[in-house]
């Protein structure tokens, strides 16, 4: 992993200053602190820090250039497939002087262009610079697992900015709130990841895409590839056909395959390893791979701890287990420096702290990279309600019905239930730029296509979940990995098992089992394939754990006193008064308290690039953690009862 930064200027002449160049590579530093480099020369300016996994030798440092010059590449990721793609090209004359990645890539593009990213397996974001054109080509792996940013300014004649990270862009511009995606995320949304971004002016290049941008050229911006087409008509007939244990058979073989891709490097790498079915699995491949794999854990104090049974998995294996303790205060503490590292408000997911402290902890004892089983849950349907859906929509189902019935009741239907229209959720896709509203319209197309017969329901609940909310997991993953200088691995997003789940028969991944006794789906047993093939490797104890992944409740049990706002910078950008906001806090319920609250921290670490420790000292005398099994008081409710106003 590293980060990367650039600057074109479209007037030749222009050169970047080498001091902001230096403050960009700076705001970096934790992405890749192997080595740092900057280039500064007419029209172009380049800061690269480097991870070194893969020919850790300074010969493959960035930024890398062709022999003869005309060509500079910055480049964020892994390709897994790579040493197939050298050997191509070697076939087609290339000749390399190093053994990296990087060089294949850089190569690739000089040859086929954007056509090459699609043949390109893993993980990615780079930008490939073109000297003699003044133009450059900015991507990004399919998945979304690597970050890139991108901003154009009127400076010089114009200018295109790009970054792994925003803060990077600080020397080079404002950073100012934008105020739609502020105002979707108070309504609930996990926060924009394929487009637009948390600032103003500055956008996410989307997953799958590249964007083309050079002097007297107008600004091109593609898709290489959707997920909807992992959708393979011959591979879902295939899955069909075949009885419960072929089925695990292959995914026995695949996951042994990309398990064995995903541990490739010349760096040590080690594993996660939170006690849940999915990184028990990889961990116990991995273990039958490469000897001594360092596994790496957070010890989530409580009620929540899934230690017993990491430590279980570490003995069975015969493999060390290395711990992060974390308090219960560290989830409070820990918001101003995982906010500087995420970005943006990250109540979506609250067990940052957790995996940012693991990453910490793995680089401390000499480690790289981490194997991940993110990807997982979306592929094979491991969240606990979509075992409980068939029972959940039947419920809603005869609701809905019994509301119907009610409204023809002759006169009377209507007063006693009136259809009221709720605009929340299309105004919120209106506020992200309709990020999840379009990903589930493609989804929808996607599945219209696809051949009748071969229709399921569990197929589009994949596909849903591949999108967005995938997207953030990566971004939590990628962010928190790199504050400590760790390279996430995710083997469950290996193209040809990605393949295989999303065309694999709901049958094999929620499955009718008497013997489930878990009162979230009752009587079903969720990602059956993963759990069949990992009672292979690991004692049922640890391949029938139900998902709990580093999670708590800390969030939810977050008292937040008004006073906590005082002097918030969310006072200018929703223009309220200080009164005015500290009673919109009183009256909230506890999840806008708690948005709210994170919102202020983001302004103030992002933006106003307040202290850490001052923001802290605010958050312990302000914010009170309640006691397992207590909640914050719901505010009183200006519900539809207590209104005597007209209806708007």
């Amino acid at each position: 992993m590293c980060g990367l930064f650039g600057i074109l200027y479209r007037r030749v002449g222009l050169v970047p200053d080498e001091g902001r160049l230096q403050r960009s590579a700076q705001a970096l530093a934790h992405r890749g602190p192997d080595a740092c480099a900057v280039l500064a020369e007419p029209g172009l300016g380049l800061a690269h820090a480097r991870l070194s996994l893969v020919d850790v030798a300074p010969r493959s440092d960035q930024p890398f250039h062709d022999e003869g010059g005309r060509h500079v590449l910055v480049f964020n990721g892994e390709i897994y497939n790579f040493r197939q793609l050298r050997a191509e090209l070697e076939g087609r004359g290339v000749r390399f002087r190093t053994t990296s990645d990087t060089e294949v890539v850089l190569h690739s593009l000089i040859l086929d262009g954007p056509a090459a990213l699609a043949r390109f397996e893993g993980m990615f974001a780079l930008a490939l610079i073109d000297r003699q054109e003044g133009s450059v080509l900015l991507a990004r792996d399919r998945f979304g697992m690597k970050p890139l940013f991108w901003a154009e300014l009127p400076e010089g004649g114009g200018a295109l900015l790009f970054g792994s990270e925003v803060p990077a862009f600080g020397p080079w511009m404002e950073l100012r709130p934008d105020q739609g995606a502020l105002f979707a995320y108070l309504m609930k949304f996990g926060g924009p990841t394929a487009g637009r971004s948390f600032y103003e002016g500055i956008r996410s290049l989307a997953p799958g895409s590249f964007l083309v941008w050079g002097r007297g050229r107008e600004t091109v911006g593609k898709s290489f590839f959707r997920l909807e087409e992992f959708l393979d008509a011959d591979e879902a007939e295939a899955l069909r056909g075949l009885p419960a244990g072929a089925v695990a058979d292959r995914f026995d073989e695949i996951m042994q395959e990309a398990v064995a891709s995903h541990l490739f490097a010349d760096a040590r790498v080690g594993a996660f390893a939170s006690g849940g079915v999915d990184s028990s699995l990889i961990v116990a491949m991995a273990a039958r791979q490469q000897k001594d794999v360092a596994l790496f854990h957070a010890n989530v104090k409580g009620a929540w701890s899934e230690t017993p049974a990491a430590r279980g998995l570490a003995e069975h294996l015969g493999l060390e287990l290395h711990v992060a303790e974390v308090e219960e205060q560290d989830f409070v503490d820990m918001i101003p420096r995982v906010m500087r590292h995420y970005g943006y408000p990250f109540s979506y997911h609250p067990n940052c702290a957790p995996l940012m402290l693991t990453a910490e902890l793995a680089r401390e004892r000499g480690v790289k990279g981490l194997l991940s089983g993110e990807g997982s849950d979306e592929l094979f349907l491991g969240y606990p309600w979509l075992g409980r859906k068939p029972l959940t929509d039947a419920f809603a189902a005869a609701a809905g019905a019994a509301r119907g019935a009610l409204r023809r009741l002759p006169a009377i239907g209507q007063l006693l239930a009136p259809v009221h229209e709720d605009n929340a959720l299309q105004v919120r896709d209106l506020m992200n730029g309709r990020e999840m509203a379009d990903d589930m319209a493609a989804v929808e197309a996607a599945l219209a296509a696809f051949p009748a017969a071969l229709q399921d329901a569990g197929t589009r609940w994949t596909l849903d979940y591949m999108h967005h909310h995938l997207r953030t997991l990566l971004h939590r993953n990628d962010t928190m990995g790199m504050a400590g200088s760790i390279e996430a691995r995710f083997p469950f997003l290996d193209h040809r098992l990605v393949r295989f789940g999303v065309n694999l028969p709901r049958r094999f991944k929620l499955r009718l089992s008497p013997f489930v006794l878990e009162k979230a789906h009752p009587f079903v047993r969720d990602k059956w394939v993963v759990r069949a093939v990992a009672d292979r490797y690991v004692p049922r104890h640890l391949s029938r754990r139900i998902k709990i992944g580093f999670w708590t409740t800390v969030f939810q049990r977050l008292d937040i006193a008004p006073a906590g706002l005082a002097g918030s910078p969310l006072c200018d950008v929703l223009r309220l008064g200080q009164a005015q906001l500290e009673r919109s806090l009183a009256e909230a319920a506890p999840d806008l308290r708690l948005r709210l609250l994170l919102a202020d921290v983001w302004l103030r670490v992002m933006v106003a690039r307040e202290s850490e420790d001052g923001i802290r000292a605010r958050l312990r005398d302000h914010v009170t953690i309640l006691p397992e099994g207590q909640r914050p008081p719901q505010p009183a409710r200006r519900g539809r009862a207590a209104i005597a106003s007209a209806p708007v």
